[in-house]
């Protein structure tokens, strides 16, 4: 919402329409998913768990998502923990309820716990586990955190995959229409023809590893050194076709510049959804809102935490 009332309000001194630009629910319908889920475990004395990075930083979206949670629900506590400090501060009970420093947790949201160095130890494999066997709602669960690997995208992405979830051809080729190709690089006739093609024309191709966040992704002659440094590791990657998106002129301010100036940027459009489910059941599942991120075309990969992107808004035209 910051976003976009700072967007409406510069249009509005340089006499722009300001309507072009479209709400933005997303912290909302974030904080009310959160809440529902709350409400669902059933217990009022419960609470709502971010389990965060030690020493984390990046804390500024993970509090105004804490605040509007108070603001939807004020009997709604929420904590902050992270792995290490469930492991040796946490226990369970015989009906599988979770409780941190005698807390019991209804929902864990997980801001850690996406990428290996988030697990220097056995502790936090101990501390994940313990959190999966409760009954306390995960977010996501194991599960659910595994379909949204990069592996996953590229099974998705084959022949006959999409038909055996949705109901019909119209559905399936509506879905496909938003691929770009995706390609596997496991052991086999189809990785070596894969990894032939991809090393003949690196500027056409994004190596992606199995990991979640900005500054992982790897580029033009980066690709062709990691593939052939260590050929063995590369059922550990998955190759996608290079987007080349139209590119805009426009400013990026950061406090580091000592002058500003316009250069080449493009933007990504990320559509958010919530969803909550029971076993087979589906309680919530629902569009809610959108993120922008725009970055300068000076970097390939971008991050807003890394510096590499900003935040952005919508324009409609």
């Amino acid at each position: 919402m910051f976003f976009l009332l700072r967007c409406r309000y510069l249009l509005q001194l340089i006499g722009q329409e300001t309507s072009k630009v479209p709400l933005n629910n997303a912290l909302d319908e974030a904080a009310g998913a959160l809440v529902k889920a709350w409400e669902l475990y059933g217990s009022e004395s419960t609470v709502i768990m971010f389990v965060i990075v030690h020493g984390e930083v990046n804390i500024y979206d993970q509090k105004m998502l804490e605040y509007r949670v108070r603001e939807r629900n004020p009997a709604v506590k929420v904590i902050r923990r992270s792995l290490n400090d469930i492991y040796h501060r946490s226990r369970t009970d015989d009906k599988k309820c979770l409780f941190v420093d005698g807390m019991e947790v209804a929902v864990a949201y997980f801001r850690s716990g996406y990428s290996p160095n988030h697990y220097p130890t056995e502790k936090e494999w101990s501390a994940r586990l313990t959190m999966e066997l409760t009954r306390c709602i995960k977010c996501p669960t194991v599960a659910h955190q595994l379909m949204g690997t990069k592996k996953m995208q590229q099974v998705l992405a084959e022949p006959g995959i999409l038909e055996r979830f949705l109901p019909d051809k119209e559905s399936v080729e509506r879905v496909r229409q938003t691929f770009t190709g995706l390609y596997t690089l496991d052991s086999g006739p189809k990785g070596d023809l894969n990894m032939e093609c991809c090393l003949k024309t690196v500027e056409n191709c994004v190596l992606k590893p199995q990991r979640e966040g900005g500054g992982n992704n790897m580029y033009g002659e980066d690709i062709r050194l990691t593939l052939l440094s260590k050929p063995e590791n590369r059922s550990q990657y998955i190759l996608m076709d290079r987007i080349q998106p139209e590119v805009n002129n426009n400013f990026l301010v950061r406090q580091e510049f000592t002058s500003i100036h316009s250069s080449g940027v493009v933007p990504e459009l990320g559509i958010m959804g919530v969803f909550i489910s029971c076993g087979d059941e589906i309680l919530l599942n629902r569009e809610s809102g959108f993120l922008v991120r725009t970055k300068s075309t000076e970097h390939a990969d971008g991050g807003v935490f890394a510096g590499r992107a900003a935040f952005d808004s919508l324009y409609l035209v």
